[in-house]
């Protein structure tokens, strides 16, 4: 049963709509950027020829503006078993059109801050953005010649989304430390705000002065060795590096108080977190696609 009780916040904010979305617009239009700066040659010519020429920016948020129809188009199912589901889901329609992503945006970690390589834990159903982009990137290195367009350029926007997403402090599920994703308020500034949109937002758009690309280069400032650093390891290591690095920004609780400064002390933690994953999305793309 305590399993469970741990389990069912998750699920339910899993299915949840929600107005703040991972990084914005503006946050994961920056990894892309980044990420876009350091493909390869030969990454960059397939990628721009199986997105009729676009650059990766310009589908970094596809994820989230068509989630309830990707949702209908592949399916809402998890790989645990009708009979380990809770009672609410065994009755849950998959098929109906709801904002749930048919992908989680999230990704959870255990005590030790390991990524699972799973969505099944235990029977139970759990947040994995990274279990999935690791299927994708297999299967895009394998097939990407051959697969209907459509499928393809969706589950690269996808790559792309989500490599962003499991980089944001918000996005990182930590059990049992943590189930709630943000999901409570906070005071900044004599307003209540949701932390989880406090994060997301209001520490990226509080440089949202800066286009795009002058953003990406300001913090686009790692040296050749550092981001071979950085981007040691596979998928399900970057989410461990990422998840305890992220851990600082889930020192807050529900009704507590932000102090004045707050965005500011988080904007290290955000450039940090937002040029790991530009940079890590890129090595995976070349992977893919060299």
């Amino acid at each position: 049963m305590r399993f469970y009780k741990i389990i069912i916040p998750i699920l339910a904010l899993a299915i949840m709509p929600t107005k703040s979305l991972s990084w914005g617009r503006m946050g994961h239009a920056v990894v892309a950027e980044i990420a876009d700066q350091h493909l390869t040659p030969q990454a960059k010519k397939k990628l721009q020829q199986y997105l009729n020429g676009a650059c990766i920016r310009t589908i970094a948020s596809d994820a989230d503006k068509y989630r309830a129809q990707w949702t209908i188009d592949l399916g809402f199912h998890p790989t645990n078993p009708d009979a380990a589901r809770l009672k609410w889901l065994k009755k849950f329609d998959f098929t109906t059109p709801t904002n749930i992503s048919p992908v989680s945006h999230s990704v959870t970690v255990n005590k030790n801050n390991k990524s699972y390589r799973t969505d099944n834990l235990n029977g139970a159903y759990i947040n994995n953005c990274a279990y999935y982009v690791n299927l994708y990137g297999k299967k895009l290195k394998k097939e990407a010649a051959t697969m209907d367009p459509q499928e393809r350029r969706r589950e690269i926007s996808l790559i792309v989304h989500l490599i962003g997403d499991m980089h944001c402090p918000q996005h990182i599920v930590y059990i049992p430390n943590d189930s709630l994703k943000g999901g409570f308020d906070v005071t900044f500034k004599g307003k209540k705000t949701r932390y989880h949109a406090f994060w997301d937002t209001y520490v990226v758009v509080a440089d949202a002065t800066k286009d795009t690309l002058e953003y990406a280069r300001g913090i686009d400032t790692a040296t050749p060795r550092e981001i071979k650093k950085i981007c040691k390891g596979n998928i399900f290591k970057w989410v461990q590096k990422s998840a305890e690095d992220s851990w600082p920004a889930h020192k807050y609780q529900a009704d507590d108080v932000l102090p004045d400064n707050a965005i500011e002390d988080f904007k290290p933690l955000a450039h940090s977190q937002l040029r790991n994953a530009g940079y890590r999305l890129a090595a995976f793309l070349n992977n893919i696609f060299k």
